[in-house]
């Protein structure tokens, strides 16, 4: 589990009637520093320099971010973060919101799941009726969040779903240093996390053309299981690795298939043509 990065919250009566505006608006910290105060979170963290909400718009203005009769400009975060030493870097350009399936929100889990934090722009619904910053700094059966602008549960400890749906952007945050675990047996119950991770991602791989053949012969033969349908015959994790103990299962069907051949009748295997040598096809070989 990552570590919680220090609070803030925009709304502190020490800062949140203070200016954070350019000529022409009237906005405060209070009211349009959801984004500062996100950064302001990881980067006195990070770099364990005080870095409040107040320093963090300061730092917007000064460079140019802060919006108009809006809030922050998504293109502030990156030299934000940059001007600490810290990589940061948005994850997609387009907006994410009412799209809880896309495949970013599983890459974003997986980078904090290793140890980075997130930035994340929320659209209408819990969090926000507009727009609003939030910072992700842990991904498990909860969304855990420092909201900039809310001590509630439902968004400190948001439902997976509900964010899914909801989230427009993601800014990741290189924090992996700072919440990497140095003995042995976390590193090792993380190496067979890793591991776990590895196999059902080369299990979910489809089977290469080259092996279908194969694997519909193997099928027939008994010495594989199908998973699929007779006209579409398929195997569960073809590209996974196998066990010592998958292993001799296999190697007992293909001896047992062999005997059933061998009692049942002759398996046919044709050879190639010899072609180059002149020859004609070889005859049936038996198994």
């Amino acid at each position: 589990m990552n570590k919680q990065p220090v609070k803030y919250l925009q709304t502190d009566p020490r800062w949140k009637k203070l200016p954070y505006r350019v000529k022409g608006e009237t906005a405060t910290i209070g009211g349009s520093g959801c984004g500062p105060t996100a950064a302001a979170m990881a980067i006195e963290t990070l770099t364990g320099q005080t870095f409040t909400p107040v320093d963090a718009c300061k730092w917007s203005v000064d460079h140019g971010y802060k919006a108009l009769n809006a809030g922050t400009y998504y293109s502030y975060f990156v030299p934000q973060f940059r001007a600490f030493g810290i990589e940061c870097r948005q994850m997609l350009g387009s907006s994410l919101h009412n799209k809880p399936d896309h495949s970013i929100h599983d890459r974003v889990k997986e980078y904090i799941r290793d140890g980075c934090w997130a930035v994340a722009l929320m659209g209408p619904g819990t969090w926000t009726s507009g727009g609003h910053y939030v910072l992700v700094w842990d991904w498990n059966a909860k969304i855990r969040i420092n909201d900039p602008a809310s001590t509630k549960d439902k968004r400190l400890n948001g439902d997976p779903d509900t964010f899914r749906r909801e989230v427009k952007q993601y800014w990741l945050i290189d924090a992996r240093d700072y919440n990497k675990e140095d003995d042995f047996l976390s590193s090792y119950d993380k190496f067979k996390e890793y591991m776990e991770r590895y196999r059902k991602e080369l299990g979910s791989f489809p089977a290469p053309d080259w092996a279908v053949p194969h694997i519909g012969t193997c099928i027939k033969a008994g010495v594989l299981v199908n998973a699929g349908t007779e006209d579409n015959p398929k195997i569960d994790r073809p590209g996974d690795l196998i066990t010592r103990q998958e292993a001799a299962v296999m190697a007992s069907m293909i001896l047992r298939a062999k005997k059933k051949f061998r009692h049942g009748g002759v398996y046919h295997v044709k050879r190639k043509s010899q072609t180059a040598a002149g020859a004609g096809e070889n005859p049936p070989v038996p198994a």
